[in-house]
């Protein structure tokens, strides 16, 4: 490591040479001084870290969770190394620095602005180049971020800030921890080639479609970028198809069908992912999930990554698997909904129905926990049950659930026998008296050990749900209404899906 190395040199004096090299005394008269003093504010440690955590932020809106994680790993590293190796070192401060300027305060090695600058630098390159930029506009950033180091050296040398050996040291040291850190998160700084593969496949373009719900992507331009580049790279020709309020995804996916598309993604949130599995069963055409809601249930129980660059690899570099969906009839409707996830009645519905969208868009996943808030005082209803034609079960219950994979949100295992491709759906329903019951039913489903005697389980290929009055339920999350009767029957292994090869 260049940055122990250079240490050494350090404590065994190689480096005093260097280090006699300095710039004229420093007086607060000289514009220059005054100049390079305002300069070392505004690329202080602090502001360029506060920087970094909100380029992280914007990069978890987006989909980018390996980013997210890496720049957050970079700012740790980066400020935490700087802090032990100040610690242990131990360097003074050259003796004619200005004693009144507050970015001279503490240990001289190594620069604290030079690792954050280096830090900021390499982590801007990434965002660039994990968003798809055009060429032109990351090798103009590496300029400027070079530039900008180089500048912040300059202004560390001219002030008396640091020895030259504290800025070189300062500059290896971030270079180390951020490229560790976005090494580790698989996070890449240098922009993709074409491959010998990519130009392969080139010759036997494939075509794909991608459904996508706008409303659930926060940057429109660089997802379409990205996509746009992960299909050249693997030799598919995209087509995109909006959503819109009037349809939620089926005659995208219908006329994606017709133009003969060999793959179909789908971007968006559990309901636009229902909406596109449903109308592909059946057709032979494998879907690829790239999870863009608050949910993403499926793309969970499947393995898919959350992170969408990972979620794009598995989509076109996967293996195909096929899975069972869940058909369902409302009521006396003419047409059947399909389900890929879960359908409840009663207190998830009224969870699902409750739940503020701008909320979720705030903090996430945490919305429903305050809307179960006010859904757990709902009163429960009078439930019949018929699983394969068997004796009716009859309950006073809160909640019924059909589901055809069993893991929640927080890798929670409400049906935890429930298989995607077990050709059985599965049955849970919980008929608490009182808030007490309610707490024993999810300490039950939450905690292992002897179940809630509130709670019906069942395994089976098909169940009629009737109730003596409407109520509220929910398809793969999303609030569809009131109904009275639900009858629900397995569809055995009739989509195709895009999965990582090793799950």
């Amino acid at each position: 490591m260049g940055f122990g190395v250079w240490t050494a040199l350090l404590y065994g004096g190689a480096l005093t040479g260097l280090d006699a090299v300095v710039a004229p005394l420093p007086h607060w008269q000289n514009p220059v001084v005054q100049v390079a003093a305002a300069l070392a504010i505004v690329f202080h440690p602090f502001v360029l870290y506060a920087g970094l955590l909100g380029v992280a932020v914007w990069a978890y809106r987006r989909r980018l969770r390996n980013l997210t994680v890496g720049v957050v790993l970079a700012v740790g590293l980066g400020w935490g190394g700087y802090e032990l190796v100040k610690f242990l070192v131990q360097r003074p401060r050259p003796t004619d620095t200005l004693s009144d300027l507050i970015t001279s305060s503490g240990w001289s090695y190594p620069s604290g602005h030079m690792v954050a600058t280096i830090t900021a630098a390499l982590v801007v390159v990434s965002v660039t180049t994990t968003t798809r930029q055009p060429r032109g506009v990351i090798e103009f950033l590496r300029y400027l971020g070079v530039a900008l180091v180089l500048l912040v050296a300059l202004d560390r040398w001219l002030l008396h800030a640091h020895f030259l050996s504290d800025i070189v040291g300062g500059f290896m040291l971030g270079g180390f921890t951020a490229s560790l850190a976005l090494t580790i998160t698989r996070v890449h700084m240098q922009p993709a080639r074409p491959t010998k593969a990519a130009a392969a496949a080139s010759d036997k373009p494939k075509r794909c479609a991608i459904v996508v719900n706008p409303t659930k992507i926060p940057d429109w331009a660089a997802f379409r970028r990205h996509v746009e580049f992960a299909c050249s790279e693997s030799g598919w020709t995209p087509m995109f198809l909006e959503t819109s309020v009037d349809d939620p995804g089926r005659s995208m996916t219908r006329s994606a069908v017709e133009a003969g598309v060999d793959l179909v993604m789908v971007a968006g949130g559990d309901g636009t992912v229902r909406v596109v599995c449903s109308e592909l069963s059946g057709t032979g055409v494998p879907v690829g999930l790239l999870p863009s809601g608050t949910g993403n249930l499926l793309a969970r129980n499947l393995g898919v990554p959350l992170d969408e660059s990972e979620a794009l690899d598995v989509v076109l570099h996967g293996r195909v698997d096929s899975i069972d969906l869940v058909e369902l009839t409302i009521d006396d409707a003419d047409h059947p909904e399909h389900i890929a996830v879960m359908a409840g009645m009663g207190l998830d519905a009224r969870i699902m129905s409750g739940t503020d969208d701008g909320l979720k868009k705030i903090i996430g996943p945490a919305a429903y926990v305050v809307a179960a808030g006010d859904a757990a005082n709902l009163p429960s209803f009078d439930v019949t049950v018929s699983l394969d034609g068997a004796e009716p079960m009859e309950r006073h219950a809160g909640l019924v659930m059909v589901g055809n994979v069993g893991s929640l949100q927080g890798n929670l295992q409400l049906l935890p026998d429930a298989r995607f491709d077990d050709g059985k759906l599965d049955l849970f329903v919980a008929s608490p008296a009182s808030v007490a019951d309610w707490l024993r039913i999810t300490t039950s489903v939450l905690l292992p050990g002897k179940e809630a005697s509130e709670i019906d389980r069942g395994q089976g290929s098909e169940v009629l749900i009737e109730t003596s009055e409407p109520v509220e339920y929910q398809l793969d999350g999303d609030a569809a209404g009131e109904c009275r009767k639900l009858h629900a029957r397995i569809v055995p292994k009739t989509l195709n899906v895009m999965v990582p090869e090793k799950r």
